[in-house]
């Protein structure tokens, strides 16, 4: 990984094949490039524009990148210019796609029906007739008909709009977090894409121990094929095999372990000292420990991944005679922590016991 600087402060890794320096930090869900400076977020590549042209920052111009790629900031690809210069690339280029706001009756229709209003007019059906039939305005219909719908675009039960790629992914199209997982609100409240999708799937809600996972490893995908539901430990085992948590693998990582002192512990654990131990010995949490141990993270590149046991954990303290013996316990009414002291576990591992997090299928 060649990272370098661009300006004090900003560093960014070298894409060789496109010249293209690549931001490592945060981003926004458009995949701008975001830092927090003096109490705001600022865009990453207009602080490097702001080195280049003193009071850029503070004037209404654009940043605009000359490679399309929002995540650089390389100096040589950045450039200064007018809102409409920069919606003008964007057409020019072909990188402006119809938003979701811009396509009427989503949200009410699927781009199925979209296109079948489209097709019946033509046919002959009048636009009242439209309307009634699909339980829309008159001044809708006349904005679908004005629509041009791409033909990659394409609607996700229950209704949400994606565009479909060459992998066979399904790019959510709607407003989306940091790592690119599409969001919407309900009740006024954020959710999420993928499990609203993986749910009407399924056919019942996700519980809150299981994570909607992607085959395809991208987040903004929701193509219900690419997505299946697993518990965490699940989740964290197929990202590790796929070599998505390779720990502290460049500079800029936030990783607290070196790979050195990853391999002392190791060393440690296998010559029998104990993970409370380790942990307090390197100023860090067990879960941490746990996870190198059994290269759930600081996967060393051509390793196997040990699978968990039934139920998610790698390593039991309880039989499941005691599980069962706990439950009866908690619904009778005894406290979690005093179990927890009993039978000399933490008070976790007595919740996830009660949730069925754990101790699972023999069970049920």
């Amino acid at each position: 990984m060649n990272i370098v600087t661009v300006v004090p402060g900003i560093q960014g890794e070298v894409d060789r094949a496109t010249g293209c320096i690549n931001w490592q930090g945060s981003k926004f869900g458009n995949g701008y490039a975001r830092k927090w400076i003096d109490g705001k977020t600022v865009l990453v590549h207009r602080l490097v524009l702001e080195s280049k042209i003193a009071g850029f920052l503070g004037s209404g111009y654009f940043g605009c990148h000359t490679c399309d790629n929002r995540s650089c900031i390389n100096p040589a690809h950045l450039v200064v210019g007018t809102a409409a210069e920069n919606t003008g690339q964007m057409i020019g280029r072909e990188r402006k796609t119809p938003r979701r706001k811009s396509i009427p009756g989503i949200g009410i229709l699927s781009i199925a029906q979209l296109r079948e209003i489209q097709t019946k007019y033509l046919s002959g059906t009048i636009k009242n007739h439209l309307a009634k039939e699909y339980g829309v305005q008159h001044e809708t219909i006349t904005k679908i008909l004005q629509t041009n719908i791409p033909d990659n675009f394409t609607t996700v039960s229950p209704n949400f709009l994606g565009e479909i790629q060459d992998s066979g992914c399904i790019i959510f199209q709607g407003s989306k977090d940091g790592p690119g997982y599409g969001r919407y609100l309900k009740n006024g409240k954020s959710k999420s894409v993928t499990r609203a999708v993986l749910a009407e799937k399924l056919g019942y809600e996700l519980p809150a121990s299981m994570d909607a996972c992607h085959t395809c490893d991208n987040p903004s995908c929701i193509n219900p094929e690419h997505l299946w539901a697993g518990t965490r430990s699940q989740n964290s085992l197929d990202a590790s095999k796929k070599g998505r948590t390779q720990g502290k693998s460049h500079p800029l990582s936030n990783a607290k372990l070196e790979w050195e002192k990853v391999r002392e512990i190791r060393q440690k654990l296998a010559a029998g000292k104990r993970m409370k131990d380790v942990a307090q010995e390197y100023s860090v949490d067990r879960k941490t420990i746990h996870d190198i141990k059994y290269h759930v993270t600081w996967k060393e590149e051509g390793q196997e991944v040990p699978l968990p046991r039934m139920g998610g954990h790698l390593e039991r303290k309880l039989t499941f005679a005691q599980a069962i013996e706990i439950r009866e316990r908690i619904q009778a009414g005894e406290s979690l922590a005093k179990i927890a002291q009993e039978f000399g576990v933490s008070r976790n591992v007595i919740s996830d016991i009660k949730r069925n997090v754990t101790y699972r299928g023999e069970l049920n």
